[in-house]
């Protein structure tokens, strides 16, 4: 229990030192997944830039269209460890973090660029975790 206190009360530091546009990031990722399990296609092509390079971990690749329409239609069933982090280089950012997709333990990177005052996301790559 001392532990799992431990890792909560670390996991709130690491958070309050986020910079606003590390938790704007957070945020998008977090309405990406939720437009994704929802398959919610309006959501999907707001948060999804136009040149969008989606990567599967089966060496698929996907545009913005074919990446909205194949997550509308299968709307996923996925779940982000704890630990994820946030780089933010000006305007672009890198998300990093593991999940678990079906059986598949997979490593994710995405890219995010902000266009205005929004975060869209650019790139995706998956690779499976033996």
């Amino acid at each position: 229990m001392k532990t799992l206190l431990t890792l909560l009360v670390s996991a709130c530091f690491v958070l309050a030192d986020e910079s606003g546009d590390q938790k704007a990031v957070r945020s998008a990722v977090d309405s990406f997944n939720a437009a994704a399990k929802a398959g919610d296609e309006a959501g999907l092509n707001k948060l999804l830039g136009d040149g969008l390079i989606y990567a599967h971990s089966n060496a698929k690749i996907e545009n913005k269209a074919e990446c909205v329409a194949a997550l509308v239609k299968s709307k996923p069933n996925f779940a982000l460890d704890s630990g994820a982090t946030v780089q933010v280089y000006g305007k672009s950012a890198v998300f990093h973090s593991k999940m678990t997709a079906g059986q598949n333990r997979l490593d994710m990177i995405q890219v995010w660029v902000k266009n205005g005052s929004a975060w869209q996301m650019v790139a995706r790559h998956t690779a499976r975790l033996p």
